[in-house]
């Protein structure tokens, strides 16, 4: 019965991304936010984030321990600091759970409460509304928006990071954990910016090159007034489409906002790039959504 579209369905094809309020339960939220208390209470401090800079191939071998560090995430649950946070020999200047930006990439793969949520009978419904025949989870993320210190997040289409052949196979659900507002950085979204195809794409580099990644093409100048906030309460989950253009401001307020979200690929008939940065592994090849 994928054929008839609900309205709301209607209203993601056109915008580009769909607001569902009350998706999850407080207690799931909850459930969520006290596993990641667990987790960054077990943190380690990783290496590459220790060594006190002083030569300039220091520093580079500093650079590459952080790229490699990035690049080799996608099968693992790895941390990612707020600039600032660290002294150069790696110790916290700041509690270390006010530290942490995200913790990435395969939360859904190898955490039980992550996995739950992520393969939730609501969310293989969902999927089944979409349209999804065959779609596996290529990543999941952690975001904490720390408050004072959480990072804008500049405008981009979640497929400069996750390009497939054809386009228009990637849908990202962001999972509010706590209240989003316009205060403490919610997204904002171009509605309707899905169709124009994608601008800018962030590629694997040649080894052997300084940096790991590189970026081709680059992103237009977007009009400022064109967005349009997206507030949403805890448990509500907002749906991405790949192409869609959004953002979110730096948290200048005094509350956290944290955030659940994972990327869905439509598999059947589709391309991942092998140029893209994550990439399924002998160890975790992309998992069904579907159970």
């Amino acid at each position: 019965s994928g054929e008839e579209q609900s309205p709301h369905l209607f209203q993601f094809h056109k915008d580009g991304f769909l607001v569902l309020e009350q998706f999850f339960s407080t207690e799931e939220c909850d459930s969520m936010r006290s596993q990641i208390q667990r987790i960054v209470a077990e943190m380690e401090v990783p290496p590459h984030c220790r060594t006190a800079f002083s030569t300039r191939e220091e520093e580079q071998l500093q650079a590459q321990g952080s790229s490699d560090y990035f690049l080799t995430s996608g099968d693992k649950i790895r941390f990612f600091f707020e600039k600032g946070v660290l002294d150069e020999k790696g110790n916290f200047l700041v509690p270390k759970e006010k530290s942490i930006s995200k913790i990435g990439h395969a939360l859904h793969a190898y955490d039980p409460v992550f996995k739950q949520i992520t393969h939730s009978p609501k969310v293989q419904e969902l999927g089944r509304k979409l349209g999804l025949e065959r779609p596996v989870v290529v990543q999941s993320m952690y975001i904490f928006k720390q408050p004072g210190i959480g990072g804008e997040v500049t405008p981009h289409q979640d497929a400069t990071f996750l390009h497939t052949e054809p386009l228009g196979r990637v849908v990202g659900f962001w999972i509010a954990l706590e209240d989003a507002t316009k205060e403490n950085g919610c997204l904002w979204f171009i509605p309707g910016s899905h169709t124009n195809g994608i601008r800018r794409r962030m590629v694997r580099a040649a080894s052997g090159a300084s940096t790991c990644v590189e970026f081709v093409g680059s992103e237009p100048a977007y009009d400022d007034k064109q967005f349009i906030p997206l507030p949403i309460s805890k448990g509500g989950l907002i749906l991405i489409h790949g192409e869609v253009v959004h953002k979110s401001e730096l948290n200048s307020s005094e509350s956290s906002r944290h955030a659940f979200t994972f990327h869905v690929m439509e598999a059947k008939g589709t391309t991942w790039s092998k140029e893209n940065w994550l990439q399924p592994t002998p160890e975790l090849p992309f998992p069904s959504l579907y159970t």
